[in-house]
């Protein structure tokens, strides 16, 4: 899922928790993970996003030295916001500037884990999955669809549309999991592990099912605004002028219309 509203630094609260934890995913799976999910690793994980936070900031002030252009578009000026994040992020996953270990040594102190440590085990953390059946997938599906309250046939449109049914699916944005949920929409929504199918599709449905409350129901408001961002949606009325999202859209309702289509025979 790519989100033009919600590309933006997101803090995460952080807490003491054991060094060896084991995660087991609602989904059957079960696994032993040390650091990836204690403290360490998530005072690891703020410090990443405020230096994120801080070159985007630095970024911005630079280019408002510069002469602003009145001619520049309104999706230029999107694409070179999603840009300066890009490099941002980038730049604080790769340690290229310094700062995120600096802020890690002084909230985690000098006996702290390393972050190369850290990192090379949350590298590791989708490999301890196996891809899910298609037999979990459809038991997941259903699950949502009678706790939400949801056409099971669109969700499983939006799975097939957004990770092709591959429970591990990654994008290069980020987005994760069968429903591709990028991390800050996988935390609001309650997942804690967007690789557990589960818990994945129970996160994609609660978002789409306030996606289409906000839009009065609307699916293909809701569906573009999956794709692209409620604000997007809100901005231009409808489905936005977006060749990706407009397939989107379309894509999906016509996989539904199908599935639809097949369980009535």
């Amino acid at each position: 899922m790519w989100n033009l509203e919600n590309k933006k630094c997101r803090w995460h609260a952080f807490c003491n928790t054991p060094n060896d934890m084991s995660i087991a995913g609602t989904d059957g799976l079960e696994m032993r993970f040390p650091n990836a999910a204690s403290g360490d690793a998530k005072k690891w994980k703020v410090a990443q996003e405020f230096e994120a936070m801080f070159i985007h900031q630095m970024l911005k002030s630079m280019r408002n030295t510069v002469p602003k252009d009145e001619e520049m578009s309104n999706g230029r000026r999107i694409f070179t916001e999603m840009m300066d994040e890009q490099i941002a992020n980038t730049a604080s996953r790769t340690g290229s500037f310094g700062l995120a270990q600096i802020i890690y040594k002084e909230l985690a102190g000098k006996d702290a884990e390393s972050p190369q440590k850290i990192m090379a085990a949350q590298g590791a953390y989708s490999a301890q999955y196996t891809r899910a059946s298609a037999t979990q997938i459809e038991t997941w599906v259903n699950e949502a669809s009678e706790t939400l309250n949801m056409d099971k046939n669109l969700l499983r449109a939006v799975i097939r549309q957004e990770s092709g049914g591959n429970s591990l699916a990654r994008s290069d944005k980020g987005a994760k999991g069968l429903m591709q949920l990028m991390d800050f929409t996988a935390k609001e929504m309650g997942v804690v592990n967007p690789y557990s199918g589960r818990q994945n599709v129970m996160g994609g449905a609660k978002y789409l099912k306030q996606l289409l409350s906000r839009f009065n129901g609307d699916e293909s408001k809701a569906l573009a605004a999956y794709n692209a961002g409620p604000g997007a949606v809100e901005q231009y009325g409808g489905i936005p002028p977006y060749e990706e999202t407009q397939n989107y859209v379309k894509n999906v309702l016509q996989y539904r219309e199908q599935l639809s289509q097949e369980a009535a025979l």
